[in-house]
């Protein structure tokens, strides 16, 4: 994408302007993921501010199933075209445009193992579905991060590609309460515990400073 293209969307990001197909095609189409990560961060900033969201009953299995009124899925895989991405996306933002009743938007990656057939993404792949998502459907409040279907590692990433709220079955050998408070502060947001209409439950402590958060080894998530 030439520097041109770049500040036209920029301008647009900023002031709050609505995008296009076309400017979600380029956004796609782009390889700066960190110009493209500025850009989904501001817009889930001005929409979330430093809060990231995470169940305190999570039920992933029913919102995946597309049983959850609140939620609309956004499957997408290796296989699949921008188009047909960007075209799920339009019409999920009309539908609300009509309807109002979105409260979640879940970027969904198709798993090998799933037996359907589809090669998953690359996880840089995953990032630019989350941003371009999170520029696109201006009306939908939330994005929702699997960290089962995601892995912990880019489902913290997508905290910085417009994602504001992290799901995801809590059993044994899944993290705990204790390790997702840690993930959110060490990506620099703070935590906010939630029910399944969304209604806050409890809010914590914003994250440390970035200097306090580098005075300490940071915790890899596999």
């Amino acid at each position: 994408m030439d520097a041109g293209r770049k500040s036209e969307l920029e301008t647009k990001v900023y002031a709050g302007e609505r995008l296009t197909r076309a400017d979600g095609e380029a956004l796609l189409g782009c390889d700066d993921l960190a110009w493209l990560g500025r850009l989904a961060h501001h817009r889930r900033t001005e929409l979330n501010g430093d809060r990231v969201l995470f169940a305190a009953d999570p039920d992933p299995a029913r919102e995946l199933a597309g049983e959850s009124p609140l939620a609309a899925l956004l499957p997408y895989g290796k296989d699949d075209n921008h188009g047909q991405r960007l075209d799920h996306l339009i019409r999920l933002r009309d539908r609300q445009d009509e309807t109002g009743g979105l409260v979640v938007l879940i970027p969904v990656l198709h798993q090998p193992e799933s037996g359907d057939h589809t090669e998953t993404a690359a996880p840089a792949e995953s990032l630019k579905t989350f941003a371009v998502a999170r520029l696109l459907v201006d009306n939908v409040p939330h994005v929702k991060s699997l960290w089962g279907n995601h892995g912990l590692s880019v489902a913290q990433l997508t905290l910085n590609f417009g994602a504001d709220d992290l799901d995801g079955s809590v059993t044994d050998g899944d993290p705990t309460r204790d390790d997702l408070l840690e993930l959110i502060w060490d990506a620099g947001f703070r935590p906010v515990e939630r029910d399944a209409r969304y209604e806050v439950v409890h809010e914590h402590e914003p994250a440390p400073s970035l200097a306090g958060r580098r005075s300490e080894p940071q915790k890899v998530w596999a």
